[in-house]
């Protein structure tokens, strides 16, 4: 039976005091937004009823048979009982609800190239995705960024960063941005580099700034606040730091935010000193997020946390690429602040959220010898809050608190992996998946709901995510190519 049941008009009137104030409702409005693409459900205002609320606000902790009251898209109260005349009812009983994941990075026009990894080094990551690449047309890559929004907001994710480093024209960065307006999620894009970028150059910068011109009317974020712009530049282990100052100040006068991959090769972190020379030319801080950092010294921990700079992890990916075993007992310690993320289906094989914290957990575990060194309530906190102030956004989403963006997912208890209802914040981190969700909600707006997809054509876009790949890989392995005799990359 479908979960979106109107419950009866004189339950919605049951007094009790609500935690929450509308005064808040005027922050973050569409004032002079881009025009809603037509897809999109409307918000209109609604009240979860009788769910779990795992909030991730400590002034509000977790309330069991809450509620969850929502207006034009932004979060008005929670509690339990709330009085919302003229409200529809969503039967919330059997639900855990918690803040949508905030994802930190992902190579999101990679999806398509799920699982292409192989295990040799002429079939790895790094060769597979950049011999890919070359193969990609500007939909290719919009059909990529399609299939990750699609899993993303099917697994809880209503928060992506687009780390977009197969940009070979500005026709690429025009398709994935209209794909990220379409789908109706919150995302941060950011510009990276491609083949064609010089070693040792910046990013095409001039372009960024038509982006930023074009999308965000010269700000950092879009007028509806569901979008901001950022670079992914190459970082000091493969630049001079002098690229890095002009990228970094180029973004800084723009308010735009930083984010580049760091300490992923021991050997090279010893050679190029990445963390300290950032610090040493002043460029570490709040708005730039490291990806990975997996060797990183207790000395640079120390600069990260005095600064504020923020790592995001990703276990999956960091410990079968050979990165090593992510320090995250080590990075909280040290008063890092953390995030976490998906990296890339081609390597993680897919997009599950749960399933990284549960990484985390059993690597924080194993690695400390005691099964108490990581708590569930501490994982969901990175998976949501911690991404948010990663990204800058910890005063709009990350949480259920009220006057916050109504950014969340309702997790069914009754499947099977699920029952018997017990403690919420293990259910979630060591049981849940993402079929497990009924319904995901990003500003208000149902993109799941009753298990399925609400703006994306899921037999469509399988369709075209085959089309791309099939294309792909049957000219990387023509003869005179670089994989010409790759036997993974070969069409079967």
């Amino acid at each position: 039976m479908s979960r979106w049941l109107e419950l009866s008009r004189r339950n919605l009137f049951t007094a009790a005091a609500a935690v929450g104030a509308t005064a808040a409702l005027g922050s973050w409005r569409e004032a002079g937004a881009q025009s809603v693409p037509a897809n999109l459900p409307a918000r209109g205002e609604f009240v979860v009823r009788g769910a779990y609320l795992i909030t991730v606000d400590p002034a509000l902790g977790e309330i069991s048979n809450g509620d969850i009251h929502v207006r034009d898209g932004v979060i008005v109260a929670v509690g339990r009982n709330l009085q919302a005349p003229g409200a529809q009812a969503i039967d919330g009983k059997t639900m855990i609800a918690l803040p949508g994941f905030v994802d930190t990075h992902w190579h999101m026009w990679g999806a398509v190239a799920r699982n292409l990894s192989g295990h040799t080094e002429n079939s790895g990551y790094y060769f597979v995705s950049r011999l890919i690449g070359q193969f990609f047309n500007a939909q290719d890559n919009a059909r990529g960024v399609r299939l990750a929004l699609a899993e993303g907001i099917y697994s809880g994710i209503t928060t992506f960063t687009n780390w977009s480093h197969n940009l070979l024209g500005p026709e690429y960065a025009d398709a994935e941005l209209q794909e990220h307006i379409a789908a109706g999620a919150r995302a941060r894009f950011a510009y990276g580099y491609s083949r064609k970028t010089p070693s040792n150059a910046t990013l095409p910068l001039d372009d960024v700034a038509r982006v930023q011109k074009q999308y965000f009317g010269g700000g950092g974020t879009s007028a509806d606040g569901m979008l901001s712009l950022g670079i992914a530049p190459r970082g000091p282990e493969n630049n001079d730091i002098d690229i890095c100052r002009k990228e970094w100040s180029f973004a800084r006068e723009r308010k735009i935010g930083i984010t580049c991959h760091m300490g992923t090769n021991a050997k090279r972190v010893a050679e190029r000193q990445g963390i300290q020379t950032l610090h040493k030319a002043g460029l570490l801080g709040p708005d730039l997020i490291l990806i990975h950092d997996t060797n990183s010294s207790a000395e640079d921990m120390k600069l990260l946390a005095e600064t504020k700079t923020p790592v995001s992890l990703s276990p999956y990916t960091e410990m079968r690429t050979g990165f090593g075993v992510p320090p995250v007992t080590e990075f909280l310690k040290a008063g890092v602040p953390l995030g976490l993320s998906i990296d890339t289906t081609i390597l993680s094989g897919n997009a599950d959220m749960f399933a990284v914290m549960k990484a985390l957990e059993n690597v924080a575990n194993g690695v400390g010898k005691s099964e108490f060194a990581m708590s569930s309530e501490r994982l969901i906190e990175m998976a949501t809050m911690g991404g948010a102030r990663a990204l800058g956004w910890a005063d709009k989403i990350g949480s259920l608190t009220p006057g916050k963006r109504a950014d969340f997912m309702l997790v069914r208890t009754t499947d099977i992996n699920m029952m018997p209802f017990t403690v919420p914040s293990r259910m979630i981190v060591q049981a849940a998946q993402p079929y497990n969700i009924d319904a995901v909600v990003v500003d208000g707006r149902f993109l799941k709901k009753d298990s399925k997809l609400t703006t994306i054509d899921v037999a469509k876009l399988a369709a075209e995510a085959a089309d791309t790949i099939e294309r792909a890989r049957a000219e990387a392995s023509k003869p005179g190519s670089d994989a010409g005799i790759r036997e993974e990359l070969i069409p079967r």
